[in-house]
């Protein structure tokens, strides 16, 4: 009987390291590669129908409509786990930022910054 116990632990913890070695297997930098659409978005953020474009090579593209004024800025990005660090030029003005992925798949992302406001987007073709 005890042999029983001991092997149903073993297998229990054997799928349950194996599903945080999952988490631990998404390629972040691969993922958020493509061109996405912000959905959703708290105060302060992007504003919702803003797009942003992430390259392979560490660029990216940002375009959002504020105040009737089309603005496009353009800047870099490095990824980390599940963290990317973004720096963006705004006129003269070097803006650089980490942001927190709290979710990403091949059509979706959900993002927070330090100071928990959240940026949902979704994949656009």
């Amino acid at each position: 009987m005890k042999a029983v116990s001991f092997l149903t632990a073993a297998v229990a913890i054997g799928l349950l390291s194996s599903l945080s070695r999952a988490d631990d297997k998404v390629d972040y930098a691969k993922l958020i590669v493509g061109k996405w659409e912000v959905s959703k978005s708290d105060p302060g953020t992007v504003p919702t129908g803003s797009r942003v474009e992430f390259t392979k090579d560490g660029k990216m593209t940002v375009s959002a409509k504020m105040e009737d004024k089309d603005l496009k800025i353009e800047g870099t990005y490095k990824v980390e786990k599940n963290t990317f660090t973004m720096s963006l030029k705004i006129g003269e003005e070097e803006k650089m930022q980490t942001i927190t992925i709290v979710k990403i798949t091949e059509k979706e992302m959900s993002t927070k910054d330090k100071d928990g406001k959240v940026v949902e987007l979704k994949k656009v073709k």
